[in-house]
């Protein structure tokens, strides 16, 4: 079972399922409230994944109805180190992303790349917060309103992690996370969208439910303009279904509580990992381990090892000797993105070998998970061993 899973959500998952109220209700609007009021957001909108929620925020950022909205054809900007929805809904919605670099010491974006890439075309941003660190927000957030950028935060692995004392998600136009299995606080699937703006808000809203008026603050004067539609299915949109669920909200509101000591026990762990490793009697400065960006405050999603270079390891052979010896590993993200095969059949014409970072990443990084509760000194002990010695 999940560390951070008991029996405090199976209970809240029965009450909500006693009730008999299974598709979106009150649950789920309670949920929203009481996330945006932890992180200081204004609005929230939850969804039934991480990845509709950066569908829906990128929906939003282009639909007509937006008073500033994306075209198509206008470039985003896209660190390379990404995930593939957060990619799929810039080319979905007919825009241009443009991959950046990423900076091996942080995972996250380059800024110096950013100031390389941006033309005439480019109009929002994409910020991919890696596996709980993020890139130098200060110098981002200036870099935005330089050029007056749209800034998407995709938060989906960094849940409770800050910048300058603020939450990551809560810094630019939209902030997306996600609440998978694996992730900072889990709704089995699930994700939400903040944003500050009433606009967006009633936006999302209306995209996340077919495109229909039900959920709109202004939906009495809408109907009274169509009467002749049956309210219940008045449609003033394009629109997708990526509603959650109530049991979903149910377990979330249990989760969100837990968050802030999951998070204090992952740092925990890392950090004693860490150090088990550096002052190990086979440390050999066989890997580079992930620096929080200036600034920053992690909440660390995973361990994150980069193999040194000239070190003789190959994570070809040491992958599957670490899985062989019962540590379980995933790549940083999916590594470069930029190698996806599936960019070229959508017409995107990217050269892996314009992303130095992003490619020690690919060729050279890896995570281990981090347990949400504290381990015992022999298992910190007994990995250290195992990553030092595969």
């Amino acid at each position: 079972m999940n560390q951070g899973f008991d029996s405090r959500e199976i209970i809240a998952a029965v009450e909500s399922l006693l009730t008999g109220q299974i598709t979106m209700g009150n649950r789920v609007h309670e949920f929203e409230a009481a996330f945006a009021s932890y992180l200081g957001a204004k609005y929230a909108v939850m969804v039934n994944s991480g990845s509709s929620a950066n569908l829906l925020a990128i929906a939003a950022a282009c639909n007509p109805a937006r008073a500033r909205r994306l075209q198509p054809g206008d470039e985003v900007l896209v660190p390379a180190v990404c995930w593939s929805t957060s990619v799929w809904p810039l080319i979905q919605m007919n825009l241009r992303p443009v991959f950046v670099d990423a900076d091996p010491d942080t995972l996250n974006v380059s800024i110096d790349d950013f100031r390389r890439r941006i033309t005439g075309k480019t109009r929002a941003l994409m910020a991919v917060h890696v596996l709980g660190n993020s890139a130098p927000m200060a110098e981002l957030l200036a870099f935005t309103r330089e050029h007056d950028l749209l800034l998407i935060e995709d938060t989906c692995e960094s849940l409770g992690a800050r910048a300058d004392g603020r939450f990551l998600g809560t810094l630019g136009d939209f902030g997306t996370y996600s609440f998978y299995y694996s992730h900072h606080i889990t709704t089995g699937e699930g994700g939400i969208v903040l944003c500050a703006s009433a606009e967006d808000y009633e936006l999302l809203k209306c995209l996340r439910a077919h495109g229909w008026s039900r959920e709109l603050a202004n939906r009495e004067q809408i109907q009274d303009r169509y009467g002749e539609i049956d309210p219940r299915f008045l449609f003033v949109n394009l629109g997708y279904n990526v509603r959650p669920l109530e049991v979903q909200a149910a377990i979330g509101l249990e989760q969100l509580q837990r968050l802030e000591g999951m998070n204090r026990v992952r740092n925990a762990n890392r950090d004693r990992l860490v150090s088990a490793m550096e002052s190990h009697v086979e440390w050999r400065g066989q890997y580079g381990f992930t620096r929080p960006s200036p600034g920053t405050a992690p909440a660390w999603f995973g361990l994150t090892l980069l193999c040194a270079e000239g070190a003789g390891r190959e994570i070809r052979s040491l992958l599957p000797e670490l899985e062989r010896r019962g540590v379980e590993t995933r790549p940083i993200i999916s590594g470069n993105f930029a190698r996806q095969p599936a960019l070229a059949l959508l017409g995107v014409d990217v050269d892996p070998a314009d992303f130095p970072g992003a490619e020690r990443i690919h060729h050279q990084g890896f995570f281990i998970g981090l347990h949400s509760v504290p381990l015992d000194d022999t298992t910190i002990e007994r990995l250290a061993t195992i990553l030092l010695t595969s």
